[in-house]
């Protein structure tokens, strides 16, 4: 791999001019310049950016943090951010932490030493500011909110709760069930427990069966045993609304297994409205959250900087997106 030192004896330039030039920290020549370029070419020398970063201490790259990179909203949250960081003239640094709080913190530091833009925080760690200082850091996080100094970017995640619960009784439902994800940890995401509740008593109906999955089962995307649980503590179960659609598409995956029809004698909602609700049998009713939305907002946010003006905690609606499985 080509050094500086290599594209000074090639082009005949001092390695100070050379870093200078690069870092524009002086003019150089048109004709020394040329040198330079044709010798980083012919060798194809490519400069550290992250290293250009520390020295001008202004960065060309903003971090995104996410819990895992193969859960279907997560892969959607990758490819809006990347899509909006790349747009605005940035590059995109991409931590996965497997809710792994140590790796959190380690790349954490390593996204602040490297003089980032800012990051957008997408996991669900908790008390991350216990474990690192987030003054100094230009942060936004997307689904939770960590501190009012913090601006943060989330779904309606109470309407959503409420869209579903209104569906499904609509529907005629009587018995509903819903299967969280997050009820354990302190997330944005459990107000769509609350709004689901809520309409459940305005409207006099049954209160919901509330079954929780762990933060493994969310990694692994393993929701089988927690289905099944639930189905046979509570069979008279007919309206089933979950946390996200990957867990609705294994509702669907077990009621197919087990005979049980859909939307007949059994109804399904779940949230996010990835590409895989399109992608079951039936297509899955779904609420919609507005990725592309927040995800542009929160780049949008960190490009903007201290122009950005006082922290916000920014709330997009949801919508209901009906198909076959109701």
């Amino acid at each position: 791999m080509a050094t500086l030192k290599d594209v000074a004896r090639l082009s005949g330039v001092t390695v100070t001019t050379i870093s200078r030039m690069l870092n524009n920290r002086v003019n150089v020549s048109e004709k020394t310049r040329a040198k330079i370029l044709a010798a980083m070419e012919e060798l194809d020398y490519h400069p550290n950016e992250l290293a250009q970063s520390l020295i001008k201490q202004k960065s060309s790259f903003i971090g995104l943090i996410v819990p895992s990179a193969k859960n279907f909203f997560f892969g959607a949250v990758i490819d809006c951010v990347e899509r909006h960081v790349c747009a605005s003239g940035y590059k995109l640094l991409l931590c996965v932490s497997d809710l792994d709080v140590n790796k959190e913190v380690e790349y954490f530091h390593m996204l602040k030493s490297n003089k980032v833009a800012g990051v957008i925080l997408a996991s669900h760690t908790q008390n991350l500011s216990e474990h690192v200082n987030l003054a100094n850091l230009p942060l936004v996080t997307i689904d939770r909110t960590l501190a009012d100094s913090v601006p943060s970017a989330c779904a309606d995640n109470y309407a959503g709760g409420r869209l579903a619960a209104e569906h499904l009784l609509d529907r005629g439902c009587r018995q509903l069930a819903y299967i969280s994800g997050s009820a354990g940890i302190e997330m944005d995401a459990n107000k769509r427990w609350v709004g689901f509740c809520d309409v459940c008593r305005e409207r006099g109906a049954e209160m919901p069966v509330m079954v929780d999955a762990s933060e493994r089962d969310f990694i692994a995307m393993r929701y089988e045993p927690l289905i099944h649980q639930l189905f046979q503590e509570h069979p008279e179960v007919d309206g089933v609304f979950s946390s996200n659609d990957i867990i609705a598409a294994q509702v669907l995956q077990y009621c197919s297994q087990q005979g049980i029809e859909v939307p007949g004698r059994m109804k399904v909602v779940g949230y996010d409205d990835t590409d895989l609700a399109c992608l079951t049998t039936p297509p899955l009713t779904t609420i919609h959250q507005p990725v592309e939305d927040i995800c542009r907002w929160a780049v949008e946010r960190i490009v903007a900087g201290e122009s950005a003006g006082a922290p916000e905690a920014r709330v997009f609606p949801v919508e209901l997106i009906c198909r076959q499985s109701t």
